[in-house]
């Protein structure tokens, strides 16, 4: 019993000194491993799903700006993640429980997206950076909240 459990804090600590920046292809990554830059590499969302488990859980902030994303509801396990750039992409919809998902999340950039609405759950987060301009929004009864 005792010899699983040192398996298992091996394994732990293996993990977590091998991770490394996701493939070159796609990714640069400062040297401390908290700042992914993904920036017009063609990235999509099958791409991302792919990518998502190489992303270093010391993440801070993650640039997957000028891809051709079309949802973030692949994004995971970032628990660190504080600013998140998903400008210049073709997403559609914004999950309703981003903030839930990264819970430090405190500069969120969607801007240049095709998003027509904004859930209202978005509404209760203060203290957030959130950069929505040049998408299609239908301004609707809906989105009054946005004008605060």
């Amino acid at each position: 019993m005792l010899f699983l459990y040192f398996i298992s804090i091996f394994n732990l600590i293996n993990s977590l000194l091998t991770e490394q920046c996701p493939s070159s292809n796609f990714c640069k990554c400062s040297s401390d491993l908290t700042i992914i830059t993904c920036i017009n590499r063609q990235i999509t969302d099958e791409k991302l799903i792919n990518l998502n488990n190489q992303f270093p859980k010391s993440t801070i902030i993650l640039n997957l700006s000028l891809n051709s994303l079309t949802s973030i509801n692949f994004l995971t396990n970032l628990n660190n993640l504080q600013t998140l750039d998903l400008s210049y992409n073709k997403i559609h919809n914004l999950p309703s429980n981003l903030f839930t998902k990264f819970s430090q999340l405190s500069s969120l950039y969607i801007s240049n997206n095709l998003i027509k609405t904004i859930p209202k759950t978005y509404n209760e987060i203060s203290n957030i950076n959130l950069d929505i301009s040049n998408n299609p929004l239908n301004c609707t009864c809906s989105l009054k909240w946005l004008i605060k």
